[in-house]
């Protein structure tokens, strides 16, 4: 089965309810540098840091199925619409789609996963983190931004491999439940426990990112939580608990 997901950020006045992970841009400061995100992270792929632009495709490493049954790799391709924008350019210098490739019985990959850009978030990467211990479930983390525009959304995803299906929890709805009022963090996915819960790391947002969003933080300090996969509750922790790795990785070539 493949499965497209669509962009769920709209608009910045629909962040707060949307979004999970974003840094906002307040409209009195200076003009962003060109082609933000920041270039030293190493789970985005881009087209470059400044003209000229230059389309890559990047493959991560292949996830091995602790019981052998599935193997999966994510490939990233960030694809140049202009290495050399003219003078008043104002459309995207870039565009990414990202992919989830699985085999399973025979030896052949298949896209199971495909995100590709929108209007309003023409960049994304897809990581994959870790197969559940079972080998029925892989965890990966899909991040999403627009060039030339600071911010990022980083989701969680959870692909099924018995059925084929795929699994995107609420994480904003889950934070306001667990808070009991609306409010964001920026989110990384870190991996499973021995028990089969999702860690997740929840850095606060800064000042400038809640004044644009109109949300306050979740918290003033970086937080840990679990998360059930299968009721989407978190629940918060005090230290980092500790992970399970799963799977076999082979590193790509």
């Amino acid at each position: 089965m493949l499965t497209l997901r669509a962009s769920c950020l709209v608009l910045l006045s629909t962040l707060a309810a949307t979004s999970v992970s974003v840094v906002g841009q307040n409209t009195a400061q200076a003009p962003a540098p060109e082609n933000t995100p920041k270039w030293n992270d190493p789970a985005l792929v881009t087209c470059g840091e400044k003209p000229p632009f230059s389309s890559r495709t990047a493959r991560g490493d292949t996830l091995i199925a602790p019981d052998g049954k599935h193997r999966a790799y994510a490939e990233v391709e960030a694809n140049a619409l202009h290495p050399q924008p003219p003078a008043g350019h104002t459309g995207p210098t870039c565009v990414n789609n990202s992919r989830l490739f699985v085999a399973g019985e025979t030896p052949d990959y298949k896209v199971r996963f495909l995100q590709e850009p929108s209007d309003v978030e023409s960049g994304n990467s897809l990581r994959l983190v870790d197969w559940s211990s079972d080998g029925r479930r892989l965890l990966a983390e899909l991040a999403e931004w627009q060039y030339d525009q600071p911010g990022v959304t980083h989701n969680v995803v959870i692909y099924d491999a018995r059925n084929g299906t795929f699994q995107q929890p609420e994480l904003g709805q889950a934070l306001a439940k667990t808070f009991g009022r609306e409010c964001l963090v920026n989110i990384r996915v870190l991996g499973f426990t021995a028990k089969g819960t999702i860690v997740l790391e929840a850095q606060p947002l800064s000042p400038e990112e809640e004044e644009v969003l109109g949300v306050l933080s979740c918290s003033r300090k970086k937080t840990y939580f679990e998360m059930d996969r299968a009721t989407e509750t978190l629940v918060s922790v005090p230290d980092v608990p500790k992970l399970q790795h799963n799977a076999k990785v082979e590193a790509s070539k």
